[in-house]
């Protein structure tokens, strides 16, 4: 397996569960997700900026339909975004 993957991976992982405030590894969906943001260039820090950013959003209640942040999944817009002002900039 590719080095640099597994490291974005871990990375991601990692801030995720921290957000999340307990322990735990990807699901092989989350995982699929990783690999789709890594293959399609998303940096790091855009996927860690927008995973930051759902949390704090689901956090404050400004989504006050959306369950609690379980999955790759609900941060994925939140990941587009920060890539898009990244790519802007």
């Amino acid at each position: 397996m590719d080095t640099e993957f597994v490291t974005y991976c871990e990375h991601i992982e990692h801030e995720f569960f921290r957000l999340k405030g307990q322990r735990g590894t990807l699901s092989p969906a989350d995982f699929a997700r990783t690999r789709a943001w890594f293959e399609s260039g998303i940096h790091l820090e855009a996927v860690l900026e927008g995973l930051d950013s759902a949390f704090r959003t689901q956090s404050a209640g400004r989504d006050r339909d959306a369950e609690e942040v379980n999955s790759l999944a609900f941060c994925e817009s939140f990941v587009e975004q920060a890539m898009t002002r990244r790519r802007a900039l």
